[in-house]
């Protein structure tokens, strides 16, 4: 099965002489990483009650595995992951967090996957939709703590210069709320990552689709405290799997498409 070819690829991974050195959170034989599990195929509960999974929490293991330390994972709202690292809950941030310049201020990250910013409205929204702007004077369910609430509120400030009116913005802790509100027809989209409907695309097909897409390419980023080795350890390692075909059997896993790996660790 897929699952076991991660697995001997992670064993190889470890087994590989010239593995990368550890960062120096990850010295003392594990790796504390957080995620905030509600955002598929990223990284979500599949069984209540069990351990999350995804795309993210495979990635973790990998490098834990390349490390040869433990992974150990914790769970918490978005909001409350940056903030994680500060206070030293987290050693590790692996969850759906784009590579934005305002979190390099205070911390290091290192690009591990390419996504781009869509709009996920219901199949059959006829309206065409051909910039941000477009969703004047309608309802956007937004996930709390992420990047995507500064961008919509800068939308907002050029409608208001145009006399047009706002997007209404609903936030909510959890990604998932956020999709729902979509399905309950009580927002017409939800700002989220092209990732997010590759995978929802597939367990629901037809229910939903993008209904814009931003084009511009993002990256997802592994966030830990500020520290120049670390960050040249982290990005050897992820060069490494993708050297190793790791990514690409991960990426393959979760149906991702393989822009979200190309170039990636170059």
């Amino acid at each position: 099965t897929m699952n076991r070819k991660i697995l001997l690829l992670i064993a190889l991974s470890a087994a590989t002489p010239a593995a990368a050195q550890p960062p120096s959170f990850a010295a003392d034989g594990k790796l504390q990483a957080c995620v905030d599990p509600t955002f598929p195929p990223m990284e979500f509960i599949k069984t209540a009650g069990e351990a999350p999974v995804g795309v993210d929490i495979d990635v973790i293991k990998a490098l834990a595995a390349h490390w040869k330390v433990d992974a150990n994972i914790t769970t918490m709202d978005f909001s409350g992951l940056l903030p994680g690292l500060e206070s030293k809950r987290c050693d590790i941030v692996i969850s759906g967090a784009l590579l934005k310049p305002e979190r390099l201020e205070k911390l290091s990250g290192v690009p591990y996957l390419k996504t781009g910013v869509v709009m996920i409205g219901k199949a059959d929204d006829a309206s065409a939709y051909k910039s941000y702007e477009d969703f004047s004077g309608k309802t956007i369910s937004v996930q709390s703590g992420t990047s995507y609430i500064g961008l919509l509120d800068k939308v907002n400030e050029d409608l208001a210069k145009a006399g047009r009116d706002k997007i209404t913005m609903q936030t909510y802790p959890k990604q998932t709320d956020a999709m729902q509100q979509v399905v309950l027809g009580r927002a017409v989209a939800t700002i989220s990552q092209d990732t997010e409907f590759a995978y929802r695309d597939l367990q629901q097909p037809g229910e939903l689709k993008i209904v814009y897409s931003a084009g511009a390419q993002d990256q997802y980023a592994a966030y830990f405290r500020k520290d120049e080795a670390d960050a040249a350890a982290v990005a050897a390692t992820v060069k490494e799997l993708a050297a190793n075909g790791t990514m690409k059997t991960i990426a393959e896993t979760w149906k991702l498409p393989m822009s979200t790996i190309s170039g990636i660790g170059q």
